[in-house]
């Protein structure tokens, strides 16, 4: 038993904790870092950024150099770990992270020492109410926390699976032992003679204590197969949740009643009508935590560039959506909602992160067409389920594969499954389910195995510390010397003729990929041999260049020129630069709500990928390319900058937020008015970015969208080509015209109408055709109906159809059983070459055991194919056409056998 006590430390609201936690480590020397994206940059083993070292990551590891060894943030983090527990007062999937951090500068003793000096004396929490734990052999942390005051009894010892050691935040990363702080809500009522000691520390969840700091001593890189070894440098890493903190200064139990979270869940209590009630613990104060939670989440990711979709990240946003509107339709809403609570946690946070303001109207476009879609998804799962009980009605139990289809396809919840079970007597195939829904994870890896871990070449460049300097800015010859010359993954003195190799130089004029821009392409030049330089990419502070030895030697310390293609230069340029053209013409025709999602910078070609919900239309597209070639003949002059963050997004600069960039950025301008300092004043476009560019937009000489597309939901894609390239497309359209008007031998002005009047005959067509294979299709099943065959009074009737297609036997199938309540039909034809079998079952035929999935992938077998679909309707491919009869005597034989197995099964039993 626990008697609950409330803090009297300092009473601050989030925003004000915020505040005085940056300002504690930036006086003592911390430089304060922007939080990154959601998204992680970069870093391929993470789905979402996880915690707040995420960005620093490569620091940590040595592969980048740090913009300072003290570094402090506040990070934005997202957690699918327990979203399924999201609705209980502690858990949410978003969450900020406090953090400071050390990369090879102090270690344990200040770090122990500042976090105690920040909770005790800054915020004044009381002393006796700390507990520390410490990783079971580390006596340093031990007696350090001793030396703060903290009795013996309140130090405790844990191990690595009590959650006293940290990472590696996905397959491999750093990782170390930590020690943590955690907060004792209350104190144990010595005259409870039950009370055990034993059973109520901070590793037990019995509600009494609060995780509020963690200070991760991170010293060793772990691998994927489990091995460590040491980091370059003793780091650290702490992390001290922003809500957790914020509840036990404002003397509350749970994060959802600290003033920023109550404040969304207000919005939530409004649009359900149901009043909130913490201590009640019956579903609805869980719902509208859920919902609460949940729109705040999706507000951020959408923010961040997430969008619904049915894999990766965007499921992950989408099963929030569809958890949130569950639980609404729960609490009895049927109408949409979710929007008005994601709106209160825009204008809630908005002011900690301006981004969700600015991009309102676009996030709560998402979050209402992503509900209303959702809604009539709840209406057919409800459906399906209805049928999944129809067929199962004998059993009383849903099998849990069909629970996880209505689940992972239909995004019917389970939950909802379950309730409607249980209200018509039907049990749960629970284990069922589970493995279905294990296999699914393990298909999916989760959150933290999103894919391979960094390349070995990446930390083995980082591993020689080299650094290259980037002269290409400048020019595209000049002079240089040998570094490091690599082949077969091994350093050499030199290189000879037909060698593969890499080499890295002390400076160079080659640009590395970045940006979507691909490598630059040219020759290495000794007085005793060529390189011909392939691909150049950075690695940490290395560019290196890959290539092949034409002609000769080099070696290392040898004098080279690099000569850079100065075509496949210009090329890059020129479409890099319209790259930006064209984001700027999408954000101005489209919504500011437009990010770029990828691209690809070639000489020839180029490749923007961007987020926007919807297709855009034939108009808008005409509107972006004119809008891009005006500021092409504007031949607008570009400047580029290299100035401090802060300053270069006050310019008007757009940064992409899921990049992670230093203090210093080159900010890349076309504007109307050389060097104004905001996008208002004439910049068509201000972006980040550190690729070359072309003098002024004239050079492009014109750019042609080639195509736009979908690559995913939420997700678009635009090819175009520029300069020669873009020539080159016209011409060949105009010439495709032409011949288009010899054909039709119209002007070409009429061309448009001409096309459509073939259609509109085109289509008359058609439907005589589909006429007349409907009442083809009519005779022949009522021929089959008049003939067929009955066993125990089940109609059987399978055949073949001479030149038939897949919708006439979908008509002949459909027609049969208009016909008759109690049949089995497979119709077989010829499409392609090979044979295709239709089949469908009655409701009676498949209680007899005549499954139309089950048999159609009987007779498919024979003639080498496979299918499937329901116990009502499916289908199936063959590769054999010559077995085609076989497989149909087959089939046939097979009904007789089940319709007789099930007659003598009923006789027996009577």
């Amino acid at each position: 038993m626990v008697k609950i006590i409330k803090n009297w430390g300092v009473r601050l609201k989030v925003d004000e904790l915020r505040k005085v936690f940056l300002n504690f480590f930036e006086t003592r020397n911390h430089r304060v870092i922007p939080p990154a994206s959601l998204v992680p940059h970069g870093d391929p083993t993470l789905l979402f950024t996880t915690a707040g070292m995420v960005q620093f990551k490569p620091y940590f590891m040595g592969l980048e150099s740090p913009p300072a060894s003290r570094l402090t943030s506040i990070q934005r983090c997202f957690r699918t770990t327990d979203v399924e527990e999201v609705g209980d007062e502690n858990h949410l999937t978003l969450f900020e992270m406090l953090g400071n951090f050390s990369v090879g500068d102090y270690f344990k003793s200040e770090s122990i020492d500042w976090a105690w000096e920040f909770l005790t004396e800054v915020l004044g929490i009381d002393k006796n109410r700390l507990w520390a734990t410490v990783y079971v052999d580390d006596d340093e942390a031990y007696d350090l926390w001793k030396k703060k005051g903290i009795p013996e009894e309140k130090i405790l010892r844990y191990t690595a699976e009590q959650g006293n050691y940290w990472g590696p935040p996905g397959d491999s990363g750093p990782c170390g032992p930590c020690s943590e702080l955690h907060y004792d809500f209350g104190t144990p009522v010595i005259e409870d003679s039950n009370y055990d000691p034993d059973k109520d520390h901070p590793a037990l969840d019995t509600g009494r204590f609060l995780e509020i700091w963690n200070l991760v001593f991170m010293a060793y890189y772990q691998h994927e197969d489990g091995t460590r070894e040491d980091l370059p440098a003793a780091n650290i890493d702490t992390g001290a949740g922003l809500e957790r903190l914020a509840a036990v200064l404002q003397g509350v139990r749970s994060a959802y009643e600290t003033d920023e979270l109550r404040s969304i869940l207000k919005s939530a209590e409004k649009v359900t009508g149901v009043h909130y009630s913490p201590d009640s613990g019956d579903q609805s104060a869980n719902g509208l935590r859920v919902i609460t939670e949940h729109a705040r989440a999706f507000a951020y990711l959408v923010a961040d560039g997430v969008l619904p979709s049915n894999e990766g990240r965007g499921y992950v946003l989408r099963r929030l959506i569809r958890r949130a509107v569950y639980f609404g339709y729960q609490m009895g809403i049927t109408k949409p909602f979710f929007g008005d609570v994601v709106g209160s946690a825009i204008s809630v946070s908005s002011a900690n992160h301006p981004e969700l303001e600015k991009q309102r109207e676009f996030l709560l476009r998402v979050a209402t067409a992503e509900e209303s879609r959702f809604q009539q998804t709840l209406s057919v799962g409800l459906e399906l389920l209805n049928d999944v009980m129809k067929t199962h009605s004998a059993q009383k139990e849903i099998p849990g594969r069909e629970m996880f289809i209505l689940y992972d396809t239909h995004g019917l919840p389970p939950e909802l499954t379950r309730e409607v079970a249980q209200i018509n007597n039907f049990s749960i195939d629970e284990k069922g389910f589970a493995n279905e829904m294990d296999a699914q994870r393990e298909r999916s890896k989760g959150e933290e195995n999103f894919a391979e871990n960094e390349s070995d070449r990446q930390a083995r460049y980082a591993s020689l510390g080299l650094k290259s300097k980037f002269t290409g800015y400048e020019k595209i010859i000049d002079q240089s010397n040998v570094l490091i010359l690599m082949h077969d993954e091994m350093i050499v003195q030199e290189l000879n003729t037909g060698d593969r190799a890499e080499i890295i130089l002390e400076s160079t004029s080659f640009y590395p990929e970045g940006g979507g821009q691909i490598g630059d392409h040219g020759e290495i030049i000794t007085t005793t041999g060529k390189f011909s330089v392939e691909d150049t990419q950075k690695f940490g502070d290395a560019i290196v260049h890959f290539g092949q030895m034409l002609e000769g030697n080099i070696a290392t310390g040898n004098d080279v020129e690099t000569r850079v293609n100065s075509e496949f230069r210009l090329g890059a340029m020129r479409n890099h630069t319209a790259t930006h053209l064209l984001h700027s013409a999408l954000r101005k025709e489209l919504g500011t709500h437009v990010k770029q999602a990828g691209s690809y910078v070639g000489p020839d070609r180029l490749r923007f990928d961007y987020t926007h919900p919807e297709a855009p239309t034939h108009e808008n597209l005409q509107s972006i390319q004119a809008l891009v070639n005006e500021k092409v003949r504007d031949d607008i002059v570009g400047s580029t900058f290299v100035l401090p963050y802060d300053e270069a997004i006050e310019r008007g600069a757009v940064a992409f937020f899921e990049d992670k960039y230093q203090d210093q950025v080159r900010v890349v301008e076309y504007c109307v008015t050389p060097h104004s300092h905001s996008t208002e004043a004439g910049c068509f476009s201000s972006e980040f970015c550190g690729g070359t560019h072309i003098h002024s937009t004239g050079q492009i000489g014109r750019m042609q969208i080639v195509s736009e597309s979908s690559i995913g939901a939420g997700l678009r894609r635009i090819e175009a080509v520029t300069g020669p390239e873009a020539e080159a497309l016209i011409t060949n359209r105009m010439n495709t015209l032409d011949l288009l008007v010899q054909k039709f031998k119209v002007p070409i002005e009429d061309l448009p109408q001409r096309i459509n009047s073939l259609e509109d005959q085109l289509n008359t067509e058609r439907k005589r055709v589909e006429e007349t294979l409907t009442t083809i299709a009519k005779i022949h099943a009522d021929e089959l109906v008049k003939s067929t065959t009955q066993s125990d009074s089940t109609s059987i009737i399978v055949e073949f159809l001479d030149s038939g297609s897949v919708e006439t036997s979908r008509l002949i199938v459909d027609r049969i059983r208009s016909q008759l309540d109690n049949v089995f039909v497979c119709i077989a034809t010829e499409v392609d070459s090979k044979p295709f079998l239709m089949t469908a079952s009655s409701k009676t035929a498949i209680e007899n055991g005549l499954k139309a999935d089950v048999l159609v992938r009987f007779a498919a077998n024979i003639c080498g194919g496979s299918g499937g679909g329901r116990a009502e309707f499916a289908q199936a491919g063959g590769k054999e056409l010559s077995q085609i009869q076989e497989a149909l005597d087959s089939l046939r034989k097979e009904c007789y056998r089940i319709l007789s197995d099930k007659a003598t099964s009923s006789f027996e039993s009577s």
